[in-house]
């Protein structure tokens, strides 16, 4: 496959090309999402909520073999209840806009890719775009198997979850059960600095490895997506196509880099609605005519940027197909090579 920087400069191009009017409308699309996702991960009313969930997912945590110690375990505790509540308000508009503004996003990829040799010449004589006729026919077919696409991925990601705090857990409990982190060593023995150091190790690889699981399992879910929306088929099929897609050619890397500007761009834009938006709002507990303004610009291009990591995801999932076909035909020229060989020796 490509290189992430091919993928995004295509995707890029892509997008600014035929921004007017497939992109505009797929980021209108995806607008109240992203007004709902931007509110819901900074609202005061959201807050109280994940702060007692925070809590009580620290104790869970502590009794099954954290250490309280462990700042690993404050930030687990406070962004996984952050996000899950985010998830639970923004679910809604989730499952319909921004699900329509994806397949809105590819299928206009779609239409924008060249055509095969044997359809070029029936591409000349009709040189206009598809028409929104038929591009809101593509997107109201592929939606069921988009939706159905999503709650397995929201599983995959729930299960992905699951296997790393279990991973570091058992970690921790070896650790304890080795005495690495100062359990049952004599007293006065300067374990405390040593058990410092162990938790403090055993933290940074934790984060790391959640880090690169979430990476790519959020890269796994959004090719996902993008096979259901392109393919019609949902569900658990799009997600093992997607993972074999990543697996048979070593691709995921690839896949996780071309997201990466994508997801720091939608960091910034997040942190840019809290700090022009929700902290004027928090300090004097009104809304004006210009913070809404400033608030539905920031979503608005939150939405280009949802829409444009799409575009992106769209590009590798291309890419993707067009190495693995090509593939499979070096491997049927090899075959017939072969063949013909054995006669020829026979």
């Amino acid at each position: 496959m490509g290189s992430a920087g091919k993928i995004v400069r295509g995707a890029l191009h892509a997008f600014f090309r035929h921004y007017h009017p497939a992109s505009s409308a797929a980021s209108l699309l995806a607008l109240p999402f992203s007004a709902a996702a931007l509110l819901a991960r900074s609202h005061p009313a959201l807050l109280a909520p994940s702060h007692l969930l925070s809590r009580r997912l620290r104790r869970v945590l502590v009794a099954a073999g954290f250490p309280p110690a462990s700042q690993l375990l404050f930030l687990l505790s406070h962004r996984l209840s952050q996000r899950a509540c985010a998830f639970l308000a923004a679910l809604p508009f989730s499952l319909s806009f921004l699900l329509l503004a994806k397949a809105c996003a590819v299928h206009c990829c779609a239409c924008a890719a060249p055509a095969p040799l044997q359809h070029r010449s029936r591409r000349r004589r009709s040189k206009e775009p598809a028409s929104a006729v038929v591009l809101g026919g593509l997107v109201r077919a592929s939606y069921p198997a988009m939706a159905r696409t999503q709650l397995v991925n929201c599983l995959a990601l729930l299960l992905a979850n699951a296997a790393v705090f279990a991973a570091m857990l058992a970690a921790f409990n070896a650790a304890e059960a080795m005495h690495l982190l100062g359990e049952g060593a004599p007293s006065g023995s300067g374990s405390g600095s040593g058990s410092g150091r162990a938790v403090l190790a055993l933290s940074a690889a934790g984060v790391i490895v959640y880090s690169v699981v979430l990476a790519n399992a959020s890269a796994l879910c959004n090719l996902a997506t993008v096979v259901a929306a392109a393919e019609g088929r949902g569900g658990a099929h799009a997600m093992l196509k997607a993972l074999l897609m990543l697996l048979q050619g070593g691709d995921a890397a690839t896949a996780v880099a071309a997201s990466l500007p994508a997801s720091l761009a939608a960091a910034a834009v997040e942190a840019l609605f809290q700090l022009r938006v929700m902290r004027p709002y928090t300090v004097t507990g009104k809304v004006t005519v210009g913070m809404l303004c400033e608030g539905l610009l920031v979503a608005y291009i939150h939405a280009m940027i949802c829409v444009l990591d799409t575009v992106i995801t769209a590009m590798v999932y291309q890419t993707c197909k067009a190495s693995h076909s090509c593939h499979l035909l070096d491997l049927e020229l090899e075959l017939e090579l072969d063949v013909k060989e054995d006669v020829l020796t026979v």
